[in-house]
């Protein structure tokens, strides 16, 4: 009797662990952090959702596409709060909202405001390669499902080309002449015809200077890979000197550029030159992000168009 006592209890002992262990089990799953989430999200509270998301890719439950969706809201609130303080140029309380636990995938509101910091210190190399980042992921179906709208579009592409005419380089074709970027023909639907490229000269000379030269040959690959049935160039300058002078300058410039090229094995007669001097400044998405020097490095550029007709308004003659 005494035995069968000891068996019960061992018995019952062990269904006793069994239940707790199937309760536990059923207790810690996804859907029973669905409440504390939704509170969370409700009042934008990013530690706690960091917290719960390492909590929640622990669970073999928790789908991809779930945790995928609040990985991007939990950075889409993240840049939301990144750019508030942007815009009150506070940008170390910027930066805190982008750290990887807040921001656990980029979309590309979260490096247009990286950009945005960037471009406010004026760190004109990292604030291209974010808005450019920025623009790659917008035309990724992907990365970003729901197409922003073109005033966001625009806004990022016209900040990708001043940034990157201030940082000097042209770093959004690769040695293959694939294009990202602002250098794209066509971004989520909106056609890019002249596309304004940072060639250096020396200072009031037509002669390429090293870096300029560095990208020039990255536009010939461009051009090698696009293989354009026309090639249209477009030298500018800044506003000091005179018209006549500009428009002798920017000829010249667009001309030498096009030499370049056709040493580098593009054919002549597929490239036309035009030079508009100081006539056509480029239009600023923010002007006051600059300097007057500044406006006068972006003002001194090529631009280029391939297979469209372009706009001969202002051109010199």
């Amino acid at each position: 009797m005494r035995f069968l006592n000891q068996r019960a209890v061992t018995l019952c002992s062990l269904l006793f662990i069994s239940l707790f262990s199937i309760h536990t089990a059923q207790a810690v799953n996804c859907n029973n952090y669905q409440a504390q989430v939704n509170q969370a999200l409700y009042w934008q509270d990013l530690d706690q959702l960091a917290q719960l998301l390492r909590t929640l890719k622990k669970l073999p439950d928790c789908s991809a596409p779930y945790l995928d969706w609040l990985e991007r809201r939990m950075s889409n609130m993240a840049s939301k709060k990144a750019k508030y303080w942007v815009q009150r140029g506070q940008l170390n309380r910027a930066e805190k909202w982008l750290k990887y636990k807040y921001t656990p995938v980029n979309l590309w509101q979260t490096q247009s405001v990286r950009g945005d910091i960037a471009a406010k210190r004026k760190q004109w190399s990292e604030a291209a390669m974010f808005y450019n980042q920025a623009l790659d992921l917008i035309v990724d179906p992907k990365a970003t499902p729901q197409k922003p709208s073109r005033a966001d579009i625009e806004r990022v592409y016209k900040l990708a080309t001043e940034t990157q005419l201030l940082a000097g380089t042209l770093t959004n074709v690769r040695s293959s002449g694939h294009s990202s970027g602002a250098m794209r023909n066509n971004i989520a639907g909106i056609e890019i015809k002249e596309r304004p490229i940072p060639i250096q000269f020396v200072f009031g000379k037509t002669a390429l200077t090293k870096t300029g030269q560095d990208t020039a040959q990255k536009l010939v690959t461009y051009f090698q890979r696009e293989q354009p049935d026309n090639i249209i160039l477009i030298g500018h300058t800044d506003r000091v000197g005179s018209d006549a002078y500009n428009c002798f300058l920017s000829t010249k410039r667009a001309k030498a550029l096009k030499n370049y090229i056709v040493a580098s094995g593009i054919r002549a007669d597929m490239i036309t030159t035009i030079g508009k001097g100081e006539r056509a400044p480029l239009e600023l998405y923010e002007p006051s992000l600059y300097t007057q020097n500044e406006i006068d490095q972006i003002n001194r550029r090529v631009e280029f168009a391939i297979n469209s007709a372009i706009s001969y308004d202002n051109a010199c003659l």
